[in-house]
């Protein structure tokens, strides 16, 4: 389409029409609110030329070139329209996770008491908009909708007590442990769940070479815990020691390790 603008004279600029008329008269493009139209016009800057066209800017908008950019012909001027809103966004907040220790558990042992849930904020956003296009944001408040819930971890402290001294051991030996159950996985297919002292086996009973540590002895083994002596084994010779679990899964998990045992009485 082709306008052809003339007469009217820009705010601000004095600027007579007999001399507006004997400007030459130039065509231009101009894209403005989603359409581009060719404008015939006498004015002298872009700013003129769109005032004699009728298009008006806001506040925030703004044109290229500038507004005192004095007109060439076939240039093209891009008015862009600048707006502004405020919108609001949900975001998750993360949950953190606590570890507290327990006697109840054996060390090395974790059990989740509560899981954790995230909670809820509503974050505020002054968005920036140019020709409907989202150039920039930012955060201007956020609120909290919900709050988040820890993750409760216990760990167990059950076979720490000999570090901090909350005992005093008559005797300290360095021995190498293994681990069995009172099932036949570990003691074979008769095995009877007692055993050679007649106490029933698990967790707390070991087997120990009777010549290095006394039957019926009572133990503390780091890392372990307390236990008695209540077992021999034909394996069990010399600086050995095979420490009893519930199950075999506890027993396998286990596997073989260097321990310090404390002699208690």
């Amino acid at each position: 389409m082709v306008i052809i603008i003339s007469g009217a004279v820009a705010a601000g600029i004095s600027r007579s029409d007999a001399e507006v008329a004997q400007l030459p008269a130039l065509e231009i493009i101009v894209k403005a609110d989603g359409s581009e139209q060719r404008v015939l016009t006498s004015q002298a800057t872009v700013g003129e030329a769109l005032e004699d066209a009728g298009i008006s800017l806001g506040s925030a908008d703004y044109v290229i070139p500038s507004p005192n950019t004095k007109l060439r012909a076939g240039m093209t001027v891009r008015v862009v329209r600048v707006t502004e809103k405020v919108i609001v966004e949900e975001q998750p907040i993360g949950f953190k996770t606590r570890k507290q220790p327990t006697n109840s558990l054996r060390v090395g042992l974790t059990q989740v008491v509560e899981e954790g849930k995230r909670g809820l904020k509503n974050v505020y956003y002054r968005v920036r908009y140019e020709d409907g296009v989202e150039k920039s944001r930012s955060v201007i408040r956020s609120e909290v909708v919900q709050q988040p819930q820890d993750r409760l971890i216990l760990f167990g402290e059950r076979g720490a007590l000999a570090s901090r001294g909350w005992f005093v051991s008559r005797k300290v030996l360095i021995m190498h442990a293994t681990a069995y159950d009172p099932g036949p996985r570990s003691c074979g297919r008769y095995a009877s769940g007692r055993t050679s002292t007649g106490i029933r086996a698990g967790y707390g009973v070991v087997a120990v070479d009777p010549r290095i540590i006394k039957l019926g002895t009572k133990l503390y083994i780091e890392g372990y815990g307390f236990a008695i002596a209540g077992d021999r084994g034909s394996a069990i010779k010399g600086n050995r020691i095979d420490l009893g679990f519930d199950t075999y899964r506890e027993a396998a998990r286990f596997g073989r390790k260097t321990v310090k045992v404390h002699i208690l009485d």
